[in-house]
């Protein structure tokens, strides 16, 4: 069949769909809260939600130089926040947050941070249901198994309370020469009893030159996800593949998910230089459904995309302007919700602006516009070196933002903005009522494929690629990996 004949097919199946899904509602914001609010003044980074009897927020706080958590208690954020460290009082970084239903706690997972040259481990904790206490309490990825450590942890947790944990193994053998360390294999470990962990099982090696580096794990009803990222030559995305096991110890796959043109690192010259995020965030739920976004190369712009076992994969909210660092959880309601930020106006406006669109089940898309007036020069500014960004400075908020949702269509959607502390984590919490239209809201135009098909048609050059640093690169000082 020729190209020309099968693009034609996968618009009209695009269409179709939406003809099919009929919107339900419209998305209100509820209510627009400050999350750290104890007054210092530094830089919050890479924000995680959860949601189980309450909400949850955590980041990595430059005031207090770890992780910390706050809870939401049903009208404000508790005054008391939780510094996330070791028992021996290490720093932790790269948080991910998830629920464990069947133990009504919190759970985590994170790396420790021996400093910048060290080694670090993949730490598991846990918290009580009301999240007001806080013990991490054991390494369950350990440096001694990975020579050169781990990135990139996730956590999840099925309906029966197995806990699955992933990261990426960095090793120091057959680096190229500008990289002391470099991915080599996905891994994942499991508990069935909320304490102890199996050993490391290796889900896949990955294709080069990722090897593995930034992928996520999920849970569902009973089947654990890994979603696997092709890296080509600039470590920038092209494709997501997914592995599934029914134990956490034995992977089988790959079952592609999308192809598409690689998108840009950071935004071109000439503009203010943000920090893209260019990795993939997921989500599963223990209904037996789950999501995961990445950023595809829509006609010369980063749009986001997402995929979910049900519905195929869609690209959101096509526009001509970048959308980035993309948020997706899945609802109790087997709806989906995915937000972003993106600019003012097209095709790159500042300032800033966060979307939020939700999915319910069986039904068309509905967002909204959730805050306005965000300046990424409050943002952390990081320096080529250490940066995201590999030849010039850039802002960033954070290599991952992710949202969380409950079982009444509800969902907490965090972003970083100014504030009189440089800058601050707030959230907006968002719910998909069957009453009028308040004037904020929208309807995406998602062009929906099946799973696995390659998008790579819908790219249009926008100058050179942008490299992205390897994966082996990215870390940096405490809380700038």
């Amino acid at each position: 069949m020729p190209q020309r004949f099968r693009v034609s097919l996968k618009v009209l199946f695009g269409l179709i769909c939406s003809l099919l899904l009929a919107s339900s509602g419209v998305v209100v914001v509820l209510s627009t809260n400050q999350v750290s609010n104890t007054g210092i003044s530094n830089y919050r980074w890479e924000p995680t939600a959860a949601s189980g009897t309450a909400w949850v927020h955590g980041w990595y706080d430059y005031g207090y130089n770890t992780s910390v958590a706050s809870v939401w208690n049903g009208s404000t954020w508790l005054s008391q926040q939780y510094k996330l460290m070791t028992p021996g009082g290490a720093s932790l970084d790269d948080l991910n947050l998830n629920y464990d239903s069947a133990r009504s706690r919190f759970v985590l997972a994170a790396l420790d941070v021996p400093g910048v040259q060290g080694t670090p481990n993949v730490w598991y904790g846990y918290s009580n249901s009301a999240g007001t206490t806080w013990v991490v309490s054991s390494i369950v990825l350990p440096a001694t198994f990975s020579p050169a450590g781990w990135d990139y942890p996730s956590i999840g947790v099925d309906a029966s309370g197995r806990i699955i944990t992933g990261a990426v193994s960095f090793t120091t053998s057959g680096c190229p020469p500008s990289q002391a360390t470099c991915p080599n294999g996905y891994y994942a470990t499991i508990s069935t009893d909320g304490s102890t962990f199996s050993s490391p099982a290796l889900v896949t090696l990955g294709p080069s030159p990722g090897f593995g580096a930034r992928s996520r794990v999920v849970a569902t009803n009973n089947v654990f996800h890994a979603f696997v990222p092709t890296l080509n030559s600039n470590f920038q995305p092209t494709a997501i593949n997914r592995w599934q096991s029914s134990d956490g110890r034995n992977w089988t796959g790959p079952s592609s998910i999308a192809t598409f043109s690689a998108p840009s690192n950071n935004s071109p010259p000439g503009t203010t230089q943000i920090f893209y995020a260019t990795l993939l965030a997921a989500q599963g739920y223990t209904n037996g459904l789950w999501s995961v976004a990445f950023q595809v190369n829509n006609g010369g712009f980063n749009n986001v995309e997402i995929c979910t076992p049900d519905r195929g994969c869609g690209v959101v909210n096509p526009y001509g302007t970048d959308e980035f660092l993309a948020g997706t959880s899945v609802s109790g309601d087997s709806g989906y919700w995915v937000s972003y930020y993106t600019y003012t106006s097209a095709p790159r406006t500042l300032p800033l602006i966060t979307k939020a669109i939700y999915f319910p089940h069986g039904q068309a898309g509905i967002g909204a516009v959730t805050n306005t007036g965000i300046d990424p020069t409050s943002w952390f500014l990081t320096a080529p070196s250490i940066a995201r960004c590999p030849s010039t400075s850039c802002y960033a908020a954070g290599d991952f933002q992710t949202v969380a949702s409950n079982p009444y269509a509800g969902a907490s959607t965090p972003f970083i903005k100014q504030s009189s502390h440089i800058d601050d984590l707030f959230q907006s919490f968002l719910q998909d009522p069957q009453e009028p239209d308040p004037g904020t809201t929208f309807v995406p135009n998602t062009m929906w494929f099946p799973l696995g098909t390659d998008v790579s048609y819908l790219a249009a050059g926008a100058g050179p690629e942008q490299p992205g640093l390897p994966p082996g690169l990215t870390r940096g000082a405490p809380g700038v990996r």
